[in-house]
């Protein structure tokens, strides 16, 4: 996983141990972002590595993904709507 700028450098990335996401659970991870960054805009990029191949998460979410299948960080709050 990376967060990327939207001239796709990288502020930060990890990674999980092998054999996870398990296909009968979720697996959780947390990226920090130093302090002060502005995590607005900001775009999250998933791979899964196998056999030495990265191949690019699909996001199953209500988020319109970009073209390239990275995820916009944005607030999801709307007032005039405050459960959506």
């Amino acid at each position: 996983m990376s967060v990327l700028s939207e001239d796709q450098k990288i502020h930060v990335s990890g990674c999980v141990d092998a054999g996870y996401p398990k296909p009968t659970g979720v697996h959780q991870a947390m990226l920090t972002l130093p302090a002060g960054a502005k995590w607005e805009g900001l775009q999250l990029k998933a791979e899964l590595e196998v056999k030495g191949m990265r191949y690019p998460v699909r996001w199953a979410c209500r988020q319109k993904t970009n073209a390239d299948g990275t995820l916009t960080l944005r607030h999801n709050y709307n007032p005039e709507h405050p459960l959506v």
